[in-house]
C-alpha cells in the first residue's frame, strides 16, 4: 500500500490541482473583448420594419471631409459632368436634392450600374429570386414570361459581362415622396 502514494503521484496530484485551481480561476472571466450575445428577437424585428422587398442594401459610401457635398456647391456647378445647368434633368435633381439632402449622382450611378450588371446576370441564369428582388411586379411578371418561354424551348442563355460603358442621368423627377431617377 506503500506504492499507492509515492512521490511521483503526490507530484503529480499537486501539479493537477495546481493548473485546476488556475484555469478555475481565468476561464468564464469577461476580457472586454467578447462579442455581445446573439438576440434572435432583433433580426427578426429588422426583417419585419422593411417594408419594400425590392430595395438592394449596397455597401455604404466612403466619406471623405475633403469632398464638398453637392448641396453646398454653385447652381451651375451643382450637375457638372452629369446634368446640363437649366436642363430638365438638373431641375429634377435638384427637386431631388431638396427632398434628400445627402444624394450624390455618381454614387447613385456606381448602385445603378451594379444593379443592371446583377438583373442582366440573373436573366440569363433564370434566377427568378433575384429578380423578384430587384425589379417591380409588372416589370418582373415579363422576365419571368420570357424566363419561361425560353424554358419551355429548352434554350439557355449564356451572358458574360464585361462593363459598362456609359451611364448617365438623362430625366428626374419627384412624385409625392418618392424620386426616379
Amino acid at each position: 500500500m506503500g506504492d499507492l502514494f509515492d512521490i511521483y503521484t503526490i507530484i503529480f496530484l499537486a501539479l493537477a490541482v495546481f493548473i485546476f485551481l488556475r484555469l478555475r480561476s481565468v476561464l468564464g472571466q469577461r476580457t472586454g473583448r467578447e462579442r455581445p450575445p446573439y438576440d434572435p428577437y432583433s433580426a427578426r424585428e429588422a426583417a419585419r420594419s422593411s417594408t419594400n422587398d425590392n430595395v438592394v442594401t449596397l455597401p455604404p459610401r466612403p466619406t471623405d471631409a475633403a469632398v464638398k457635398p453637392v448641396a453646398d456647391a454653385e447652381p451651375a456647378e451643382r450637375w457638372k459632368g452629369i446634368a446640363e445647368p437649366g436642363s430638365a434633368a438638373a431641375v429634377g435633381l435638384d427637386a431631388v436634392l431638396a427632398q434628400d439632402p445627402s444624394f450624390d449622382p455618381k454614387h447613385f450611378l456606381t448602385g445603378a450600374r451594379a444593379a443592371y450588371e446583377m438583373i442582366v446576370t440573373a436573366y440569363a441564369q433564370g434566377d427568378r429570386r433575384a429578380l423578384k428582388n430587384l425589379l417591380s411586379k409588372d416589370v418582373y411578371d415579363g422576365f419571368e414570361a420570357a424566363i419561361k418561354e425560353r424554358e419551355t424551348r429548352g434554350e439557355k442563355a449564356e451572358t458574360r459581362f464585361v462593363s459598362i460603358d456609359k451611364s448617365d442621368i438623362v430625366g428626374a423627377e419627384v412624385k409625392g415622396k418618392t424620386a426616379q431617377v
